[in-house]
């Protein structure tokens, strides 16, 4: 009421704000909070060092929640190490630098429990939990670093307030620790594939000089391997001449000479010449491989039938196996084959060679041969593929001709059936080694598998050997290409 426009009375508006400053405190918090959370999430994100990443996380935390005390402790060799850290006197860090995992406190966090709002004095060592209480913490709270359900390390926050952390400050600690953990996860991770790629680096630099090493020592191989090849074939061929002189001599003595001779005499003589024709075979075969390795061996193929060709060979040892009582039996087609006759007859003389020695008296030995189609060889090759890597794509032509050697003697180990036509590789025992053509398990140089394996080369053919099926014994193959194709 206005009395002569003069007031007479005051009215007074009272509002309650408590509720407003609560709402604007708690949004000055979130705020504060969210830019922590937004700065250390930028920091996690960063190409930094882990060690100065954490260093950066522990202040923000320090900003954050007003602490003032922190740590980063990690599990390395089942040991909890201090990594980072933040207002510890050098006491505290002291004895926080590394927990065993035995220790009760680490056995509680590597579980994946936290603590919170309470010192874990009595679960601590002595010496931790008396640094702690000089310390004056009355307030911890203990996050674990987890991947999945493997914890890797704790983080800590202290204060000597007595205050307790709510659970939201203990929400927003385990995101961040979350974070955290995934951030050493991955540095650990980019560590070791650093370091394997290190040493893959160096292994590469290594196998790249020992390729070289390599490289340097086969070219050296190759050059004294045709210096060696050169030698004994020079070697050979001049050996040969004088071989072949003392031969003829020795055999005129015998034959022609008219020499009034002792028994004595005359089996010594007869040794000689022996010997002589033993060393002639020899000299012959390092002359055939010397050939065969400087890829010098032409074929100058003709027609001719194999099984008679082998008959022909045989005759050549039918005197020295008078005392054997060995049966040889030829069987098989006698088409004609396209072969050098000399190498050829090479190639059987050394398989029957062998056949004879491997057979013990009594014995049968059995060449057999026949005319197949490319079809009926590669289903072979199971048998013939280990002998032949390429095969059968090493297969030329249509048409084949099969000569098998066949025998009942001790056979071969399947173990050693590839390698026994490697160069100078012999089966046995060495106390069994003679230069002999025709004794029982007598052994030789172990050029002659090597030998045929050439020959069989150059004709470009294939030699392989399996066991005998019905009985004791070796069966060794020889596949020479046909011009013809079959009927």
């Amino acid at each position: 009421m206005n009395v002569e426009n003069e007031p007479v009375g005051i009215v007074f508006i009272i509002r309650d704000i408590t509720k407003r400053k609560r709402m604007e405190e708690e949004k000055r918090v979130i705020d504060r909070e969210l830019l922590t959370l937004y700065a250390i999430a930028f920091r996690l994100n960063t190409k930094q060092s882990l060690e100065k990443i954490m260093e950066d996380l522990l202040f923000q935390l320090h900003n954050m929640l007003r602490i003032e005390f922190s740590c980063i402790q990690t599990l390395r060799h089942k040991e909890l190490k201090l990594t980072a850290s933040l207002g510890l006197d050098p006491e505290l860090e002291k004895v926080l630098k590394s927990l065993p995992v035995d220790t009760p406190w680490v056995k509680s966090m590597l579980k994946g429990k936290l603590a919170k709002a309470r010192t874990p004095a009595r679960l601590l060592p002595a010496n931790v939990a008396q640094a702690i209480t000089r310390v004056g913490i009355t307030a911890w709270c203990t996050i674990p670093l987890r991947i999945g359900s493997e914890v890797i390390g704790v983080m800590m926050v202290a204060s000597s307030a007595k205050k307790s952390y709510s659970d939201r400050e203990v929400f927003l600690l385990t995101l961040i620790a979350n974070q955290l953990a995934v951030l050493i996860e991955n540095y650990t991770l980019y560590d070791q594939m650093r370091e394997k790629a290190t040493e893959l680096q160096r292994s590469r630099k290594a196998l790249k000089e020992n390729l070289l090493e390599v490289k340097r020592a086969n070219i050296e191989l190759d050059r004294l391997n045709v210096a060696k090849n050169n030698f004994i074939g020079m070697a050979s061929h001049e050996l040969k001449t004088p071989i072949t002189s003392i031969m003829g001599g020795v055999q005129f003595l015998l034959k022609y000479g008219g020499l009034q001779m002792t028994p004595e005499q005359e089996n010594i003589l007869i040794s000689v010449y022996e010997g002589i024709g033993q060393l002639k075979c020899l000299v012959e075969n390092l002359l055939s491989i010397s050939r065969i390795e400087a890829k010098e061996i032409i074929p100058h193929k003709k027609p001719l039938r194999l099984l008679v060709l082998c008959k022909e060979v045989y005759g050549n040892f039918s005197l020295p196996l008078t005392g054997r009582k060995i049966t040889v039996d030829f069987t098989g087609a006698e088409d004609e084959v396209p072969v050098d006759e000399s190498l050829a007859s090479l190639a059987i003389r050394n398989l029957l060679e062998n056949a004879i020695k491997f057979t013990p008296d009594g014995g049968e030995v059995q060449i057999r041969g026949e005319v197949l189609g490319k079809k009926d060889i590669v289903s072979q090759s199971r048998t013939i593929g280990p002998f032949y890597r390429n095969f059968p794509k090493n297969l030329s032509g249509s048409c084949f001709y099969r000569l098998n050697v066949t025998d009942n003697g001790i056979g071969i180990p399947a173990e050693e059936q590839v390698r026994i036509f490697e160069k100078f590789y012999g089966v046995g025992d060495i106390a069994y080694h003679s230069s002999g053509t025709s004794d029982f398990m007598s052994k030789g140089t172990g050029l002659g598998l090597s030998i045929v394996r050439g020959v069989m080369d150059a004709h470009g053919g294939l030699v392989w050997v399996s066991q005998r099926k019905d009985a004791n014994g070796s069966v060794f193959t020889l596949l020479f290409p046909m011009d013809s194709d079959c009927l």
